[in-house]
């Protein structure tokens, strides 16, 4: 099959081949010959591209079984051709098992790609529950991650393309290198929250029950709304701009804008923080659900700064500012009540 180059499976193993070119492939791949070749190649291929996670040696394993499979099923064929049939009976029975085989590869591939695309086209950062992490980015951006948290970013041409695109889930700090090109960095959420900036240090928070952004330094717009709905505001470093589930925008003043980077260093800043706000973030950085058995205890509030590394060791300093009993039910949930005298 002359029409078959090394440039058609570079496309295909970079997941950019059409249905006809798969099926040139599978069918290529009957010739034994041909099944060296394409080792080759892939394994120059991933030379060019080494961030692309393969499991070759399974691949090929399972490959050369099913090679194998094709192989005897022929021989049985032919067998059988020279017992009971005539000969263009059993030139057919030995091109459909061949195309059996083809097809078997051809699904194969494919299911392998399929599953496998996501992390070949992108890499992914993510915290577990009390964990942080700092990434540096390939472009000298620097970003930190809180717990429970996602970022999502381009393999190839991250830099290269006109806009450095970063997907958030979670909550994070950037800082982010200034290009020459005034190229643009944008950060997006999944609630119709997209941070653009050219060069400067904010962070943001992207989770179920909002976003926010807050600016440290430099200047940065803040697109919400999205579709022909989108609206933007510029901010100003000192400023924060929220964003509820209901799309109600608010924006404000903040004295420290460090108080929402506190999760760093594994510390939580209260100012008049309610006991439900706490609940929440014990929650997201934790994985620790509280119920707060009445709505007055839930509105009570707490002031101050605290070292807490896992749940237990922030709901044991509730428990003793607001003189509170502790519960923890069979699904790990965690009660907070009152203590009656």
């Amino acid at each position: 099959m002359n029409l078959l180059n090394k440039n058609i499976l570079f496309e295909h193993f970079a997941g950019r081949s059409t249905p006809l070119q798969r099926i040139m492939i599978a069918e290529w791949l009957q010739i034994s010959d041909n099944q060296e070749v394409y080792y080759k190649w892939l394994e120059e291929y991933e030379n060019i591209f080494p961030q692309i996670i393969t499991e070759k040696d399974l691949a090929k394993k399972a490959f050369f079984e099913r090679i194998a499979v094709a192989e005897m099923n022929d021989s049985q064929t032919e067998e059988l051709s020279k017992k009971d049939y005539a000969e263009p009976i059993s030139i057919w029975k030995k091109s459909w098992f061949r195309w059996a085989s083809a097809a078997m590869i051809f699904l194969s591939l494919g299911l392998t790609f399929y599953v496998q695309q996501d992390d070949i086209y992108y890499k992914n950062y993510h915290t577990a529950y009390g964990e942080t992490q700092s990434v540096q980015l390939s472009d000298g951006s620097r970003v930190t991650l809180n717990a429970n948290s996602t970022l999502r970013l381009k393999r190839f041409g991250f830099e290269s393309d006109s806009v450095r695109e970063v997907f958030l889930d979670g909550e994070a700090e950037f800082s982010v290198e200034h290009k020459a090109d005034n190229q643009r960095f944008i950060v997006k959420t999944s609630h119709q929250l997209e941070v653009e900036v050219l060069g400067t240090e904010f962070s943001v928070f992207a989770r179920g029950r909002g976003s926010k952004v807050v600016l440290t330094k430099g200047k940065v717009k803040v697109n919400y709304g999205g579709g022909k709905k989108s609206q933007t505001i510029m901010m100003k470093p000192g400023e924060l701009v929220s964003l509820d589930k209901k799309g109600t925008i608010e924006v404000k003043a903040v004295e420290n804008v460090k108080v929402h980077t506190a999760w760093k260093s594994h510390r939580f800043i209260f100012d008049d923080t309610s006991l439900e706000e706490i609940s929440y973030q014990i929650e997201e950085n934790f994985g620790v659900k509280v119920k707060i058995n009445s709505a007055d205890l839930a509105h009570r509030t707490v002031t101050g700064t605290f070292s807490a590394e896992q749940a237990d060791d922030l709901i044991a300093i509730l428990q003793e500012l607001l003189s509170l009993e502790y519960e923890k039910n069979t699904d790990g949930t965690v009660v907070l009540s009152e203590i009656i005298e």
